[in-house]
């Protein structure tokens, strides 16, 4: 078997980020196998890195896959194939390691690579090290929501524990990896902090080389020492996680925070206008400019997300003999046309994160005054019941009882 093998998984949107991830890995483990697995509808496309290997989804062992593919979005299902892709990266290497495609290695993986050399079957690294708790995003009460662990990086031995852990986790995020943290639910990240109680051989490396991202820069400085960027100023940077990055405003350190104002983190902005400008270098329209495959019917019909997640809700039951859920006139567009889940035009929905709700300030106002009515007429106990089951059907997955017998 051959040693170590890296993965990375992304769409067709998603390339460029993946090739800077690709070069710079390659670049300080010459040695190691790297595979890229896109996640999206099977096409012709030459990334332009030979000796990279790339494996379409559709290719790997999912049984079932277009079900899986319809129930998820994009994030979460490029996240939920992950364990899979490992499991098969382990039938030909002693190791596997996943990178998502949003990184930059800066220097050799060392501490990893000797977590696994003695004997961990599963590594992994926190989000953070030391507690923060300041009113800033992200904070303690952020990672009760995402997990203790960032999955964007985990590496496996191909020993028993390792696949075992891998086939549980697979499982799991392809049965319930949702986006939805009112549930407790954060696609892969937040099953693995069971890991270590399952499996007992799971390293957590501490390392505060690994893993350098917006969620831990509070406990880490970057400096060039020598020529060698460390952290802290005393070990070497190993690779940066550029979650949230925008690539023309760098400065901003990334969209999903608001610690550090723009400007704020002169270290950080340098390594991050260098990688900004291997991205924009990377960028091509061929690539970014691609619609996702699977957010679309084999007919180009839209899928919308409330679809997605109505279809999640009952493809175990419903929909459980649909075997291509896409196909131009089965019973999912069906359903979808007879209950009003497409949308005029045929236009895309835009993915929105918290940052977005100032754009809704009148509607959220009629939104606490019809709460506020609601309360008067209800009373406080009643009030607070009702809420707390709103949150149980803020899953519209919770909510298919209201299409009654679906025929």
């Amino acid at each position: 078997m051959n040693k170590i093998a890296a993965v990375t998984i992304c769409s067709i949107n998603y390339i460029a980020k993946a090739l800077v991830l690709v070069d710079s890995y390659r670049e300080h483990h010459p040695d190691h196998s790297f595979y890229l697995v896109l996640v999206d509808r099977k096409c012709e496309i030459d990334i332009g890195r030979p000796g990279v290997q790339v494996i379409w989804v559709e290719d790997l062992p999912i049984p079932g896959l277009r079900k899986h593919a319809m129930a998820f979005d994009v994030i979460e299902f490029n996240t939920n194939v992950k364990p899979t892709a490992l499991l098969h990266l382990l039938e030909t290497h002693e190791g596997a390691l996943y990178l998502d495609p949003d990184m930059k290695i800066y220097a050799p993986l060392a501490p990893v690579f000797a977590s696994l050399d003695d004997g961990a079957s599963v590594v992994v690294v926190p989000h953070s090290n030391t507690p923060v708790l300041d009113g800033k995003k992200p904070d303690d009460l952020e990672l009760l929501k995402f997990g203790g662990f960032n999955l964007g990086f985990v590496a496996v031995s191909a020993c028993d524990e390792g696949q075992a852990f891998l086939h549980w986790w697979s499982e799991r995020c392809l049965q319930h990896g949702f986006y939805e943290p009112q549930l407790g639910l954060a696609v892969d990240q937040k099953w693995v902090i069971l890991a270590p109680c399952y499996f007992p051989n799971t390293a957590i490396v501490h390392d505060v080389g690994l893993n350098v991202a917006f969620w831990n820069l509070h406990e880490r400085k970057l400096s060039n020492v020598a020529g060698t960027w460390m952290v802290n100023g005393s070990t070497p940077l190993r690779f940066i996680h550029f979650s949230s990055f925008d690539p023309n405003a760098p400065d901003t350190v990334a969209n999903k925070q608001t610690r550090f104002a723009p400007g704020s983190r002169p270290d950080f902005a340098l390594l991050a206008r260098a990688y900004a400008a291997e991205l924009l270098a990377n960028a091509s329209n061929t690539y970014a400019s691609r619609p996702y495959g699977f957010d679309y019917f084999d007919d180009g019909t839209y899928v919308t997300p409330a679809l997605r997640r109505f279809y999640a809700g009952l493809r175990n039951d419903v929909f459980k003999e649909v075997e291509n859920p896409f196909a131009a006139e089965s019973p999912v567009l069906k359903f979808a046309r007879r209950n009003g889940l497409l949308v005029k035009g045929n236009a895309r929905s835009k993915r929105h994160i918290f940052r977005d709700m100032g754009a809704y300030s009148l509607p959220m106002k009629i939104i606490f005054k019809m709460l506020r009515v609601a309360l008067f007429l209800v009373g406080p106990e009643r009030y607070f019941n009702l809420m707390r089951y709103l949150a149980h059907v803020s899953s519209l997955r919770n909510q298919v009882e209201m299409f009654g017998k679906i025929k």
